[in-house]
């Protein structure tokens, strides 16, 4: 299995990581270690250069990320050998509705696409209610595409996927959403990655309503997420496509080596 997008160095996990990196090593082909602002990533950038099965992604979070851009932007040119793609960089109008903030938002989002561009990396994007200003701003970008946590309109998906270098990251949250789940239906499992967005998006809710909390690694803190719960996201995936969850977790996996180049 791989976790396309977990924060091991987000509060919350950072605490724990190494607990945390030792049952990834049992558990999982590969997790990519995302970042959304400075501090992040570069914690990112080190325990991945401990630990064969961790890969390393930097990027900036339109709302959260702070105000040091130019020196994230700097960091991935200096270290653009050891990162897998740049990311998760985006917009996000959820949580703001300000127009001139929107438009400062896109000045940064276009000099992170500009980046991914000339160094040839993945894009991962955070999209949280912005996903057709997204869409707008990616459609001619030639490097591949991961739609992370994507919630948006199920046509909106459709159109996504006509641009053969995009995907659709499918999060734990299919477990809990009906307009997820039917996105999870039409995306092709050559499109699709599976995320945890770890310590967000926990399955506990969820499995607690249906009596399987028991199914939960034991010792980690139910609230949290954590990569290898990326598992029960594909097991409903596979429900959903009436396929064996085996051939759920082969497709997504080969799609994000081929999306991240890894050599495994």
């Amino acid at each position: 299995m791989i976790d396309i997008h977990a924060h091991l160095c987000f509060p919350g996990l950072l605490e724990d990581k190494e607990r945390i990196v030792r049952e990834c090593e049992k558990e999982m082909t590969v997790v990519i270690v995302t970042s959304a602002r400075l501090e992040e990533g570069i914690c990112a950038l080190d325990i991945c250069s401990k630990h064969d099965k961790l890969f390393p992604t930097i990027g900036f979070h339109p709302v959260e990320g702070g105000t040091e851009v130019r020196r994230i932007m700097e960091l991935i040119r200096e270290r653009k050998d050891d990162i897998v793609g740049v990311g998760e960089v985006g917009l996000d109008y959820h949580w703001v509705k300000d127009d001139k903030k929107r438009e400062q938002q896109k000045k940064v989002f276009s000099d992170f696409i500009k980046l991914a561009e000339e160094l040839k990396k993945p894009l991962v994007i955070h999209s949280w209610d912005a996903e057709e200003d997204c869409f707008g701003m990616l459609k001619d970008v030639t490097v591949p595409v991961i739609m992370h946590c994507y919630s948006g309109p199920k046509e909106l998906a459709e159109r996504i996927l006509e641009k053969e270098n995009f995907y659709i990251s499918i999060s734990t949250h299919v477990l809990l959403s009906k307009q997820l789940r039917k996105i999870a239906k039409i995306v092709p499992l050559e499109r699709m990655t599976i995320e945890t967005d770890a310590p967000f998006l926990s399955p506990y809710k969820y499995m607690q309503a249906k009596g399987t909390e028991g199914r939960l690694k034991p010792g980690f803190d139910p609230e949290k997420n954590y990569p290898w719960n990326v598992r029960f996201a594909a097991e409903k995936i596979a429900e959903l496509k009436g396929v064996d969850v085996k051939e759920v977790i082969t497709k997504t996996t080969d799609t994000a080596k081929k999306i991240f180049g890894l050599m495994l």
